[in-house]
């Protein structure tokens, strides 16, 4: 692993995400989570999933916008996959790897794509992981109750 750095909340800056945008890919346990949590933090933030996905409803019903996999990927600076570790690599092949252009940002929560080479992004493009704590209704509700990064 190169220039592997480890940070922690107090280590957080918002600011970071000024005039950015960031895709959520997923909408389940952690996706949800991370995208409401971001949302109410005063991130930009939009949703990428598949046509028909169960999910868009609830989504879109949160106030958050939604896309399909491909077109969140484009519109995005940073761009978080938390859909389930076996569904990673092909959604990578399909809707992100050729929507990846340098300067944009890929986030895991979960290091066994990448660890395994099942997804091995460009050069240019950063990657890194934010591993939650908790699942995601753990991770949404510590939220609610004031413990986030300012």
């Amino acid at each position: 692993m190169t220039n592997a750095r480890m940070y922690y909340e107090k280590d957080a800056d918002l600011g970071v995400f000024s005039g950015k945008k960031v895709a959520i890919v997923g909408y389940g346990s952690q996706g949800h989570a991370h995208a409401l949590n971001l949302k109410e933090s005063g991130v930009d933030v939009c949703v990428g999933l598949y046509k028909g996905s169960k999910s868009w409803e609830s989504a879109a019903q949160q106030g958050l916008e939604v896309y399909e996999a491909a077109e969140a990927v484009k519109k995005a600076d940073f761009i978080m996959i938390l859909v389930p570790d076996e569904k990673q690599g092909s959604l990578y092949k399909e809707s992100v790897e050729s929507n990846l252009v340098e300067g944009k940002s890929l986030i895991f929560a979960h290091g066994f794509n990448i660890h395994f080479g099942q997804i091995v992004p460009p050069k240019n493009v950063d990657v890194f992981m934010v591993a939650p704590k908790g699942p995601g209704h753990t991770v949404r509700s510590q939220f609610r109750e004031g413990c986030r990064a300012s």
